[in-house]
């Protein structure tokens, strides 16, 4: 049986007269024999695929902490719903698998180019995993099974959506929050959303600063998303057809498999501004950071050698199956560094749009809708 999972990628545009949700999701295909290969590269071959991935969640978070140079006066408030939108470059679209120094799995054909998941949508080359019936050492390699490289989702960009709240506090101070609560999205998997940010103005403390004809301010912001599915591997997968394969486990021993990705971003950054009644523009330089991590709790069966083959010559069973236990964990940090920034707040009424772009080496649109006061 082929396992395909689904990975979630949802996104939100904003447009004068409200908004859209749309998902769009991306298979792992094959993922679960991805694990079932050796822990270290099933972990190298997800980290490569989801590389863009978590790179551009981090970059789609950082963006959309603000509309305008200037703080909210006190007591003042917004309610913006928006979307980052990350551009994967070409380069992190695809991979060399000979540039991950596997132990186990060697490509037999397709070539050693592989899609990452923001690749073309075209079969990946076939990897196939070995183990030893002699137990670790020996020298009786054996093919166990093969599969593909998942495909990429030929779609080139990461989003993000968020509903971010600020208020005005003393001091041209702004405190900022976003919040999403776990939704869940059909079949696909579940996330959430908090972050929390602070906007300070900075003409204040300037010699003059009142007289200035534009907005100076510090702004930092971090966000930590959660994305989450659950998915089934079982030893049937891999002993279909195949008469050399013990399995000891019931079936119960694979229940409570999931994958569960968790990203940090932040960022600061430095704004100039000019606010006027119906629009304001505002630009800026800053520095960013973000950290995607995932893993995948459970039981998970793989393929190893028999240690008792070698010592019963009517023992037909050369491999045994094994249960390791969350056999994914990978870290990716995300391309930190300086951006600059630039964006504009149209405001009718207590109504407004809004919209940015962030220039870095992930760089990243974002659109919102919301109602702002004072």
């Amino acid at each position: 049986m082929k396992l395909r999972f689904r990975i979630l990628f949802i996104g939100l545009f904003i447009g004068m007269i409200g908004f859209a949700t749309i998902p769009a999701k991306a298979q792992l295909g094959d993922v679960g024999q991805i694990l079932q290969s050796s822990t270290d590269d099933a972990n190298a071959l997800a980290k490569a695929y989801l590389q863009p991935f978590g790179t551009g969640f981090g970059a789609a978070l950082n963006t959309g902490w603000t509309n305008t140079a200037k703080p909210h006066k006190k007591l003042g408030f917004d309610l913006t719903i928006s979307s980052g939108l990350a551009i994967v470059p070409g380069g992190d679209k695809s991979f060399d698998i000979q540039n991950l120094n596997l132990q186990q799995v060697k490509v037999a054909s397709g070539g050693d180019i592989a899609q990452t998941i923001n690749g073309k949508d075209i079969t990946g080359p076939t990897l196939d995993v070995y183990a030893d019936p002699d137990g670790p050492g020996g020298v009786s390699e054996q093919k166990v099974f093969d599969f593909n490289m998942p495909k990429g989702t030929d779609f080139g960009y990461v989003p993000s959506p968020m509903i971010k709240a600020g208020v005005g506090l003393i001091k041209d101070t702004e405190l900022m929050f976003r919040y999403m609560p776990e939704t869940k999205i059909g079949d696909f998997g579940s996330f959430n959303l908090f972050g929390v940010g602070a906007k300070h103005g900075l003409n204040q403390w300037l010699p003059g600063g009142g007289m200035l004809p534009v907005n100076l301010s510090l702004m930092f912001g971090y966000t930590n998303m959660e994305v989450g599915s659950g998915f089934d591997v079982t030893a049937e997968d891999l002993i279909e057809g195949r008469q050399d394969i013990k399995n000891t486990y019931p079936t119960s021993t694979w229940d409570g498999q999931k994958i569960t990705m968790n990203t940090d971003a932040w960022s600061i950054n430095a704004l100039v501004g000019k606010t006027l009644p119906m629009i304001s523009i505002y630009g800026g330089i800053g520095y960013e950071a973000s950290t995607f991590n995932a893993k995948t709790p459970g039981s998970y069966p793989t393929v190893e050698g028999n240690p008792d083959y070698i010592n019963d010559p009517n023992n037909n069973k050369k491999f045994i199956i094994k249960a390791v236990e969350e056999p994914l964990d990978i870290s990716i940090e995300g391309d930190n560094g300086f951006r600059a920034l630039a964006g504009f707040r149209f405001r009718f009424a207590i109504f407004h749009i809004s919209g940015s772009y962030t220039l870095s080496n992930y760089s990243s649109y974002n659109v919102g809708f919301g109602i702002s006061f004072r």
